[in-house]
């Protein structure tokens, strides 16, 4: 269930609150405030929740309370999701979530001001299903408080076609291996165009949305070897390339993501990548492998509303400044997101390009792995 959204990441502890429908006092009398984070996948065989007290209290110090796990989890909660048939906004079956310590679960907490543990969140193993609505319900057993969420689901299954247009969900030429990227040129206002489009599910509907998906990420992960002629030892290696978000459009009822990378980005890209080559060390380089991660609506108002670092699942800071949970003194984010990827054979002309620029000269690139 690793979460590269660096591609969609999300945090969950309350110090300062912006962008929200009610702001809170820092000098007020302590009470609750609960902060829920999920981030749905059909990827992951399993799915977890967290849900977590906000440290607001004029008496203490909230670094003193941060060290505290009884002042970041509570004591009773029951915690469920309710399916909802997206065709007829009928509910099917529900789900209920268990408990679990996320350092048992491989997904130890980051170091920083607050305790490492306990590090709970809540855990179900369900199989995700497109053709639901999956509405959390979160009731505090003490108080009776009850905070709840909906997210739709973003298909993660290229082999899925719409029953009218009969082509996948996502589609472009660049997710074939035949597809190529030709970045051969640093000349002035030259760059790298691909276009891919989302296929909403027939009939979709929710909260007057005509698509799950409305924002894509891409990544372009480079993949190379270093050859060391004097040791003849060859080691596979890569590195990443965020590209960056994209809003979605919708011309004819499907969603278009345009990317358009000036040539001389990728080659700095490439030249910081691969670094200086070591002494007795060619490069040679392979397919590229491309990613394209996909978020809902809320993601997307999350992302607008907040430019975050360090956070996710196992951050160790919670500072939400958009929330679509739905309660009293409620705050986070409860969604899913979707991922497509491909592979990408950089051209002839691009690799002759690369060996002889010099930006990336540094690197003594010679040629291909095949």
């Amino acid at each position: 269930m690793k979460k590269l959204i660096g591609p969609f990441i999300i945090t969950i502890a309350v110090f300062i609150l912006t962008g929200c429908s009610e702001k809170f006092k820092i000098t007020a009398p302590y009470k609750n405030i609960t902060v829920i984070y999920g981030m749905l996948d059909m990827a992951d065989t399993a799915h977890y929740v967290r849900i977590q007290k906000a440290f607001l209290d004029e008496t203490k110090s909230a670094l003193t309370m941060s060290k505290n796990p009884d002042s970041s989890f509570y004591a009773g909660l029951n915690v469920k999701i309710k399916r909802i048939k997206v065709s007829d906004s009928t509910i099917t079956d529900t789900i209920h979530l268990n408990r679990v310590d996320l350092n048992f679960e491989g997904y130890p907490k980051q170091q920083g001001v607050f305790f490492d543990a306990p590090n709970y969140a809540y855990k179900f193993k369900n199989a995700l299903d497109h053709d639901y609505i999956y509405c959390i319900i979160v009731t505090n057993l003490q108080s009776g408080q009850k905070d709840s969420a909906d997210a739709p689901i973003i298909d993660d299954n290229p082999a899925h076609t719409d029953p009218v247009a009969s082509v996948p969900y996502f589609s472009s030429y660049v997710f074939t291996d035949t597809g190529k990227i030709d970045f051969s040129s640093t000349l002035a206002n030259r760059s790298y165009e691909f276009i891919a489009d989302f296929i909403p599910p027939a009939n979709f509907s929710f909260e007057d949305q005509i698509s799950p998906a409305v924002l894509a990420q891409c990544i372009i992960r480079f993949n190379y070897a270093d050859s060391n002629y004097s040791t003849h030892t060859y080691t596979t290696k890569s590195f990443d390339y965020n590209i960056g978000y994209k809003q979605m459009i919708f011309p004819l009822g499907f969603g278009e993501i345009d990317y358009s990378i000036p040539n001389s980005e990728f080659y700095n890209a490439i030249s910081s990548g691969l670094g200086v080559a070591p002494p007795y060390v060619i490069r040679l380089l392979d397919k590229c492998d491309i990613f394209v991660y996909l978020g809902t609506q809320d993601f997307f108002n999350y992302q607008q509303n907040s430019l975050v670092q360090g956070v996710g699942l196992t951050g160790s800071e919670i500072e939400p400044v958009y929330t679509n949970i739905k309660g009293g003194d409620a705050l986070g984010l409860f969604t899913s997101r979707g991922m497509r990827q491909g592979k990408l054979k950089i051209s002839d002309n691009t690799i002759d390009s690369l060996i002889l620029n010099p930006i990336t000269s540094q690197a003594n690139i010679k040629g291909r792995v095949h």
